[in-house]
This record gives structure tokens, sequence and C-alpha cells, in this order.
């Protein structure tokens, strides 16, 4: 082998000897690096330590546990337009399907104005603890009750029922401002006879005598 292949080789060598020992220098300083962030990172604390914490004050706790806020005001805001009872609903719904109308079924739902004045303000999640608002909330109900609405001309229209019974399977919700009815099934029988069960509502509120859609499945 003659002296300047040797000579070559032994650059190459050393070339990627001190590319090594770089690498090796840069992992070095790398985890001495790390080290050193680790070492001088402040330790966790809690929000209670901050300067000037004071616990949450939440009066209307109770709210949680009872389902309904006891401090509600009484309103004098009615349901607009709904039904005399829960068959008369019952039948309603049915006559929407048969007229394959989302809109129909939509006109027996509260609106925004009876969700924020009536039903809202009993809520436990209204309370000022929570943070929460009625333009919180009520999007996300307009959407089941649309999309719920839609779904059920989609499944069950253009067909003829006749409501059989409405049955309950939960108890009635008591508000100072209104009921709400959970757990229905609306039974009716459809025009080649067979008994079809829609349980696609979720509850009804009712406020002195009338009836309307709370929410839907949708």
């Amino acid at each position: 082998m003659s002296g300047n292949v040797r000579l070559a080789r032994l650059v190459r060598c050393g070339a990627i000897a001190l590319a090594l020992v770089t690498l090796d220098a840069w992992a070095l300083g790398g985890a001495r690096a790390a080290a050193a962030v680790v070492a001088t990172a402040p330790a966790r604390s809690s929000v209670r330590d901050s300067p000037g914490y004071a616990p949450l004050v939440d009066p209307d706790s109770a709210a949680e546990r009872l389902g309904r806020r006891p401090s509600a005001a009484p309103v004098s805001v009615p349901f607009r337009g709904g039904t005399a009872s829960l068959d008369a609903l019952g039948r309603a719904v049915c006559g929407a399907l048969h007229g394959d109308t989302p809109d129909s079924l939509l006109r027996l739902c509260v609106d925004m104005r009876e969700f924020r004045e009536i039903l809202w303000p009993e809520f436990p999640q209204s309370r000022p603890a929570t943070g929460l608002h009625w333009e919180d909330a009520w999007p996300v109900l307009w959407g089941r009750l649309n999309g719920g609405s839609v779904s059920a001309v989609r499944e069950h229209g253009s067909r003829v029922y006749t409501l059989v019974r409405v049955e309950r399977t939960a108890p009635v919700k008591v508000f100072r401002n209104f009921r709400l009815h959970e757990g229905l099934v609306i039974v009716a029988r459809d025009e080649e006879g067979r008994v079809r069960r829609f349980d696609w509502i979720r509850s009804v509120a009712e406020r002195k005598g009338r009836f309307k859609i709370y929410s839907m499945r949708d």
C-alpha cells in the first residue's frame, strides 16, 4: 500500500473520529442543559398558594344536589303555543310526522325567550359560580331540537299515526315556574295497524297547563 493511500485513510479515520467526538459533545452538552433546566425549574404550586387567592363563594351550591335553584324568582312569562295536555302533545307530534314537516315539530318546542326567562334561571348550571350564561346553553339545546325534528321526520314521517297513549317512565321534576316530564314514550299505531313507540323526546316542559317539548334526541 502506497504512502499516499495510507495517508488518505488516516485522514478519513481522523475526520470520522472528530465527527463522533463532536456529536458526543453535543449530546453531553444537551444532557447537561436539560439537567440544568430541570434543576432550575420552579416547583409546581397550587393556585390556592397564589397571592390574593380567595375560595370561590357559591351560595347556590345546594342547587347541584337539589337539581334546581331554590332561589329562582317567580316569572310571569307564559308559554306561547304548545298543547293543553301530554296526550294532546302526542297527537300533535303524530300529525307533524304525518305532514312530513320538521317545522311543525319545532313549533311544539320551547323557544329562545321561554328558555331564557322561564327555564334557564332555575337550572343549577345557571348559578353565577359556574360562569355559564343562557347564551352558552341555548345553541346546544336548539341544535338538539332542530336536529331531532329533522331526524324524526326523516325516519318516521309520511305515515298516518293514531295516538294510543303517552307513557311515563320517570317521575315529574317540579320547579318553581314549571314542571319537567322526562322518560316519555309516545305509543302510536300506523295506518297498517302496527304499534310504534317513539322515545326520542327527552323531556317536555309544562307551565300553567301548557306543554311544550324541551329536549329531543338528535
